[in-house]
């Protein structure tokens, strides 16, 4: 999904009203492809993102979702950020790779409305858009294998058994053993919360696994397939359970 500017902002503001939660404006974040960031050239033609501090020195760096948000915002701002010097990011890759170089995330400052995230946010922040990388991946025909193997946030949710813990699986009519697997907690809350409306009878008790070490139980479970997002809000995928193997394989 690529979201547009004015349904990201519209996020924005019903997160600030408390309307929406924080993950619902985190997907929009991190699925939209048109930020705008202000840059400075160096001398030897590297392009580096522009910081401005506060009056307490507090360095921030300053995100837009659009280039209307941007000019708008260069104009309250100032700080030498120019209307020509800006690089364009799609979401996943702005917010995998925000560097630590700042104390807060300014998005849209000084163009309403404004959210803003401190450094200790960042690993979420990251987090989110690796999340977003492999729901987009495994929504294409052929899914980045290594990518899902070395993604290292699945979610998963186990019962206890006679002996140990059980992998919950997710509901097949036809009785099939699918595993039930998670990109975000936002997936797995949703699944948890669609089957205690339905079935779920035991106390879940909910991890989060590296895609190397879920991968390589997965293929030897005996299963039938393997259902992700099963409940939403990210696209559901279901794959036959050799995926498994095939991601392990993958470098």
């Amino acid at each position: 999904m690529i979201g547009n500017a004015a349904e990201l902002k519209v996020a924005m503001q019903q997160m600030l009203d408390r309307k929406i939660e924080g993950p619902a404006l985190l997907r929009r974040m991190m699925s939209h492809d048109g930020w705008r960031i202000p840059i400075e050239v160096d001398a030897a033609g590297a392009r580096c993102p522009v910081y401005v501090k506060d009056t307490n020195q507090v360095r921030f760096h300053l995100l837009y979702t659009d280039a209307q948000s941007y000019l708008a915002g260069a104009k309250v701002i100032g700080a030498g950020i120019t209307e020509e010097n800006y690089q364009e990011y799609r979401g996943v890759d702005l917010f995998a790779d925000l560097s630590d170089d700042a104390e807060i995330a300014a998005v849209n400052w000084g163009a309403p409305p404004e959210v803003f995230f401190r450094q200790s946010q960042y690993p979420s922040l990251r987090r989110w858009a690796r999340a977003v990388r492999v729901e987009q991946t495994l929504a294409t025909p052929k899914p980045d294998l290594s990518m899902l193997k070395h993604f290292d946030a699945y979610y998963i949710v186990l019962q206890k058994i006679e002996g140990g813990y059980a992998l919950t699986l997710a509901p097949d009519k036809h009785a099939r053993k699918i595993a039930a697997i998670f990109t975000a907690e936002d997936t797995m809350d949703a699944f948890l919360k669609d089957q205690h409306g339905g079935q779920i009878e035991f106390e879940p008790i909910t991890r989060m696994i590296p895609g190397e070490h879920l991968f390589d139980d997965l293929k030897d479970l005996g299963l039938d397939g393997i259902a992700f997002n099963y409940s939403g809000p990210a696209p559901r995928r279901m794959f036959i359970a050799s995926l498994a193997a095939s991601v392990m394989a993958a470098e």
